[in-house]
């Protein structure tokens, strides 16, 4: 079963900057540079996607974690830096053995407390 991870590439615009990167694409670019650190030490495979919106706008770098038959959470409010890298990845890891997508509190990173937005049931 694949575990999907997307990431939302337009959110964090700077306002003064209209121009500049922004911060969902730094935190997308994050999370994919820290992945592929761990594919290459033998972790298994996690699918990351990029998303142009996930409307999740006042609460920028965004993510969505899912996978066929669990249930689905939005995470948002990252920072765009490792430390937020690996406590998404930690989490997804996590979710990913995970039978029915919840993963218990006491085993969640610091870094992934008070970031969730939403959670989605499966779609049966």
């Amino acid at each position: 079963m694949t575990t999907t991870l997307l990431l939302c590439e337009t959110c964090g615009t700077d306002a003064a900057a209209p121009s500049a990167v922004r911060k969902g694409e730094l935190f997308a670019a994050e999370v994919e540079g820290l992945l592929q650190e761990q594919l290459a030490t033998g972790a298994p495979p996690l699918s990351i996607k990029r998303t142009r919106c996930l409307m999740a706008c006042q609460r920028h770098c965004t993510a969505l974690l899912q996978a066929p038959g669990k249930i689905a959470y939005v995470l948002g409010d990252f920072q765009p830096e490792r430390e937020a890298a690996e406590a998404l990845l930690d989490y997804s890891r996590k979710y990913q053995q995970s039978d029915s997508g919840q993963v218990p509190f006491r085993t969640w990173p610091a870094g992934i407390k008070g970031k969730f937005i939403a959670r989605i049931p499966p779609l049966e």
